[in-house]
């Protein structure tokens, strides 16, 4: 269930920055359902990804500097309509961000490179 809550939380954390409407950090780590801690930790890994977030402390709201957009998903294929190359790409899993581990592993792709 915590990879289905992760698309979840994420998915409405970019639309209440795309909006401009998070409130503060404390507001907007409560809406989400985790610590400060861990909505600054996020908002770190995203800055190293290529997303500029700031925060405006007279409009209380985090919001994108530069013209980015998560798009968070998650696809369910069957295995039995996957080709052989297709499998040979499939892991377990990874880890996103520091405080969400999915699955056991430590990289940062989903499939082997």
């Amino acid at each position: 269930m915590k990879i289905f809550d992760m698309v979840e939380k994420m998915s409405l954390f970019n639309r209440l920055v795309e909006q401009q409407r998070t409130g503060t950090p404390d507001m907007l780590a409560e809406r989400l359902g985790i610590s400060r801690s861990t909505l600054y930790s996020i908002i770190d890994e995203l800055r190293s990804w290529g997303a500029d977030i700031g925060y405006s402390r007279a409009n209380s709201t985090f919001y994108y500097k530069n013209h980015v957009s998560i798009d968070v998903h998650l696809i369910i294929k069957h295995l039995d309509e996957v080709d052989d190359d297709e499998a040979k790409k499939i892991s377990g899993g990874c880890k996103i961000f520091p405080s969400v581990l999915f699955f056991g592993r430590n990289e940062l792709t989903f499939a082997p490179e």
